[in-house]
């Protein structure tokens, strides 16, 4: 039951639902030749948004449709995290590859047996190199080479890696990428100077989800399991998600958490259900969101929320008692960081449901 409801961020639920379209997109792109700018995606989000689900997501498709894949965390040992995922991942594709080449130039060759590096290609070969060579060995398999990084963010490790993709993509090496973040980091990365290129790459906002699909989701997942849900209690459960793809495993968690097996879902569960939800939801999304920000930018949020709905600047600036030029710096910011969107010229909304409540 647990497995359909996975409301841990890192985690992925049993079905991946709301991203069809998203997901076709680079796998079409994976089918297209090398260097097809759907093949370098950047998938941008606040925090329970789904990202790193979709980059689960993203791997197992890729399996599927031959592709070997390297999935990591951006941190500074990432290149040689990347080297060792793809070897460890593509080793049992070479399991009847167990001879050592001896009498063999080892810089021709780079491999003493399967995907194993040689002493001299170990010593002397770079990341882009060893890359290469992995690209090579790969497709002798009929494999392809998938480079997942989740919480990208610009660093040197950053930079070696992009250099590299960039320089295998002219080399014609059959290989892909995609990257996921938050907005501002996503937004610092594509303004370094060395990692330009990928603002040639396909941008994906991922946004919220339908609340018809949630509604259908729900109604089949709490059927599968003998759980009883009347059509008042699904469109409760659905609406009160607003379309948030984190708060949506939150809610469907706790209500089959708190209904006994085969029983029905009664309006006093769905309120305990709520209660829960929305703290998980405080303390695991609006405290990180808020805790980066500096304290002039939290009183121009406080400002939207106070305003409530749909938020012009003409009344932002008003409740701020402040003139136009004064507030664009937090606006830009905030904008950037995706706190905030811009619907139309002249009004701002928050970006993650409920946290004008929160603000309040």
């Amino acid at each position: 039951m647990n497995s359909l409801f996975q409301p841990t961020f890192g985690n992925r639920p049993e079905q991946y639902i709301g991203r069809d379209g998203v997901i076709e997109q680079f796998m079409a792109g994976l089918r297209e030749p090398v260097g097809a700018r759907n093949r370098c995606t950047l998938f941008l989000g606040q925090r329970g948004m789904g990202k790193t689900a979709l980059l689960l997501e993203l791997s197992d498709r890729a399996q599927k449709a031959g592709y070997v894949v390297a999935r990591v965390t951006a941190h500074e040992r990432m290149p040689q995290a990347i080297i060792e995922q793809f070897q460890l991942n593509g080793s049992k594709f070479f399991n009847d590859d167990k001879r050592k080449l001896t009498g063999v130039s080892a810089g021709a060759l780079g491999f003493s047996f399967g995907l194993t590096f040689s002493e001299a290609a170990e010593r002397q070969y770079g990341f882009r190199s060893k890359m290469s060579l992995l690209c090579d060995k790969l497709a002798e398999k009929g494999k392809g080479a998938l480079v997942l990084i989740d919480e990208v963010s610009t660093s040197a490790a950053m930079r070696e890696v992009a250099a590299a993709y960039q320089e295998l993509v002219g080399d014609r090496k059959n290989i892909a990428m995609a990257m996921a973040g938050l907005p501002h980091a996503v937004s610092s990365v594509l303004n370094d100077s060395v990692l330009t290129f990928l603002n040639r790459a396909t941008k994906v906002e991922l946004g919220l989800i339908s609340t018809n699909i949630i509604r259908v989701y729900y109604e089949k997942a709490f059927r599968s399991t003998g759980i009883t849900a009347s059509d008042s209690i699904l469109d409760r459960a659905a609406l009160v998600t607003r379309g948030f793809p984190y708060l949506m495993q939150l809610i469907g968690y706790y209500m089959m958490q708190y209904t006994p097996e085969g029983k029905e879902v009664t309006s006093a569960i769905m309120d305990k259900a709520e209660k829960s939800a929305m703290s998980d939801l405080d303390d695991n999304v609006f405290k990180p969101i808020l805790a980066p920000l500096s304290d002039n930018d939290v009183v121009f949020l406080k400002a939207m929320a106070r305003c409530g709905g749909t938020v012009t600047t003409a009344k932002l600036q008003a409740a701020l008692g402040r003139k136009g030029p004064a507030i664009q710096p937090y606006r830009k910011r905030l904008l950037e960081a995706g706190v905030i969107e811009a619907p139309r010229r002249g009004e701002l909304v928050f970006a993650v449901p409920y946290l004008a409540e929160h603000l309040r």
